[in-house]
Order: C-alpha cells, then structure tokens, then sequence
C-alpha cells in the first residue's frame, strides 16, 4: 500500500526525493567593466525541510575546482565577508524554490576565477552537511585570446546541425590544424577522445563530420545526428607557432525524445491567428517531473520542423536573424513574438529540457517536445485598406472606365455642340 502511494504521488509530480545536488553553469563568457549573475540551483531529502536548516554560500575557489575553496565571499547570513567584493555583490537567496545568485557589478580580469556555490544542511543535533558543484562557474573574460563554445544543444536525431567554436579573430600566428574530441564533463584531448581533425580527419567515419568554414570558422558541422550522440563536443586550435588553444569544458549535446516518450508530456496549443504588426503568445506546458528533484528547466522554439531553425533559444546567437529581438518566454514557456510578419505563419515547436538530480551529486537531463503549433498570420486592418489600392486593380478599373464610359461621355458631349450649333 505504502509503495502504491508512492507511486502515485510520483506520477503526479510531488514524489519526495532522497538527493542532494547542487547546480550551476560551468562557465560564463563577460567583459570588463559589465555585471554578471551567477545561477545556483540545489536539492536535498525532503526529511530535512522541517527537521533542519539550509543555508547557500558563495566561495572563491583555488584552480578550477570547488573541492579547494580558497576564500568565503558570503557568511551563513548572507553578508559580504571579502573586502574585494563589499561593494560590488549582491546575494539572492530563494529557499522556497531552491535556488540562489550573485551578482558582480564592475567586472575586473581578476574577477575570472571559479565561484562555488555551497548548500550546507545544519541538522538540529548541531550536525553540518555542505555539498557543492565540483566545478562551479568559471568566468572567462571575452578578450579575443581565447576559445569560446556555448554549454549546451539539443537535437533531434537525423538533423543536420553546427557545434559553434569561436576562436581569436586575430590569432598570434596562422591556424594550422582543428580537432574535435568527445569530452565528458571536462574536455579530454588525447587520440582516445578524438573524433575529428582538420585537415586529416580520424577516425575513418570522418564523413559523418566537417568543418563549416576553415580557417575563418572552426565550428563542427554533424551530418546527421545519430540517437546515441550524447556526448560533448570539444574544440582545440593549433598555430603554425606550435602553440595552441582549447576549450576546458565543450558543448554538451543532449537529443531531444518524441511527443508521449519520456517521463513528462509537453502539451501546445493547435491553432492560433495573428495579425501582421501586432504580437502573439503561443502556449507550451508540461507536467511536472518530481519537482524536488528538479535543478533547472530550459525552454526551446524552433519553426517549420522539429529541426526548423530556433525562434528562441537560451543562447542569443543560434536565434535565427529573421526572429532575433522578437522573440521571449513568458510565464512558464509560452513563446511571445512581437512585430508579426506575414512570413511567420508556420508550425512552431516547444521542446523543454529539464534537469533533475538523479543521485547525490549526479545530475541528468531530459528532452521532450510537442506536437506542435500552426500560426496563421492576417492582414491588418491597414493591410486591407491598402489592398483595395492595388496597382494591378486600378489598371484594370482604368482600362474599363476607359472602355466603357469614354466612348459614353464623347457622344454626350457631341450631341451638346451639334444643339449649340444649330440653335
């Protein structure tokens, strides 16, 4: 009985969970002199929400990794206890939905080091329990030196599409060789891990594999996306120099499941109308997937086809230029497009990405999609005005009064002189 209850509540989105992990991005592209959030995300066994007492902290850790935290930047109060930041951070702390930030305002090089969030469980015997990501969040400063990629991708299996690797516009020497590995949760580049090099490719699958466009543009192209392609993907860029430069963590690339396949159902309106020049929002929901254990939820659009192009996207730049700027998510994942233009009118597609934390310390993701929605896109009430002017109307209407009415009025007006002249 007891196990059947439990399987209910689960069913239905409110199952306890037993875990505990803490989330946050692995690293954060900036510039000098702006500001930048760090997220934090966390869970813990529902056993401890009355019976304990949990607290978030931010760190400073020593290299890369939150196992040595060098320097507390926030006290179990939430005060500002490192002098090189009293002025320039502010915490936010959501204990109600688990999650916490920090914001640095002012940015400065010595700023790109790793920030660990940490989740400390105070139990009411006096007992202390403190988890955190292994690898925090590392600020890497965009100065044009270095590689960037973007975290994360979703794809659906068979489509075509491009691992964006961005490196120095102006490199120290010319770029000789590119190689992709296939990376875990930190970039691995030994021949083991390689899957791709240019200009030699290896290993001999190489055609599943291409560069966009060498030397100018490094980034990966897969042709074809197999089901099985969860991995990340790393990049690394040789000099003619022999020096080098590589991405420490790479873009994880995560395939996204059919309508009704997973463990949730993302659920979209049908039809919708809207008309040119004004806004419309088209609907996506889910069901809840054991929301203790839930770290994040990201929310994706694409147009035409599950495969179509993105009309919102959590990284500004895979938006497609016809929707960048257009394009948000209101409320939960509700797709708002303003400045509707009669090319709009396609089926849209919600894909919703959730993170959940599957044993202490491990996370997982999973992607579900829906079946769609078909906007229609009108005219304007200014639109039909104007169609009554149509160019190709007024000649014809030209043409027949010219026909018809001419030849009617010049009799008229003959008829008029020939009276005037015999009277």
């Amino acid at each position: 009985m007891r196990l059947s209850l439990l399987l209910f509540f689960c069913l239905h989105g409110i199952c306890w969970t037993k875990y505990t992990c803490v989330y946050q991005p692995k690293v954060l592209y900036v510039k000098e002199g702006e500001s930048v959030t760090i997220p934090c995300s966390y869970t813990y066994p529902d056993y401890y929400r009355r019976k304990s007492q949990i607290i978030v902290t931010w760190g400073k850790a020593e290299g890369r990794y939150c196992s040595k935290i060098t320097k507390n930047i926030t006290d179990p109060s939430g005060n500002i206890v490192d002098d090189e930041y009293k002025d320039r951070i502010s915490v936010v702390n959501n204990p109600e939905n688990r999650t916490g930030s920090i914001t640095i305002r002012g940015l400065k090089a010595t700023d790109g080091v790793t920030f660990c969030c940490i989740e400390t469980i105070y139990t009411t015997t006096s007992k202390a329990f403190s988890w955190f990501d292994i690898y925090g969040t590392t600020l890497t400063f965009a100065d044009g030196k270095s590689l960037s990629q973007v975290e994360e991708l979703i794809a659906v299996p068979g489509e075509e599409m491009v691992v964006p690797c961005h490196h120095p516009l102006k490199p120290p020497e010319k770029v000789i060789e590119v190689s992709w590995n296939s990376g875990d949760d930190v970039c691995r580049y030994t021949e083991d891990y390689r899957i791709y090099t240019w200009p030699q490719t290896f290993p001999e699958d190489g055609s599943l594999y291409s560069m966009v466009n060498f030397p100018e543009d490094v980034s990966l192209r897969i042709h074809g996306v197999r089901r099985n392609e969860h991995r990340s993907f790393c990049c690394r860029v040789t000099y003619s120099n022999g020096q080098y430069t590589e991405s420490r963590f790479g873009t994880e690339l995560t395939i996204a499941g059919p309508p009704s396949s997973g463990p949730f159902n993302v659920t979209q309106s049908y039809n919708i109308t809207g008309h040119r020049g004004e806004s419309v929002t088209l609907s996506c929901s889910y069901s809840p997937y054991m929301e203790s254990d839930v770290l994040g939820v990201d929310i994706y659009w694409r147009a035409g086809n599950i495969s179509g192009p993105y009309v919102y996207h959590p990284y500004k730049e895979m938006v497609h230029p016809n929707y960048r700027g257009r394009t948000g998510i209101i409320r939960v994942a509700d797709l708002h497009i303003q400045g509707l233009e009669m090319s709009d009118a396609s089926m849209y597609y919600c894909f919703v990405m959730i993170r959940w934390c599957r044993e202490t310390g491990k996370h997982q993701k999973r992607i579900q999609y829906g079946g769609g929605t078909r906007l229609m896109v009108t005219a304007s009430t200014d639109d039909k005005t104007e169609s009554h002017l149509d160019p190709s109307v007024v000649i014809i209407a030209s043409y027949l009064s010219f026909k018809f009415f001419f030849p009617l009025a010049l009799f008229i007006l003959v008829k008029i002189w020939y009276r005037n002249v015999t009277e």
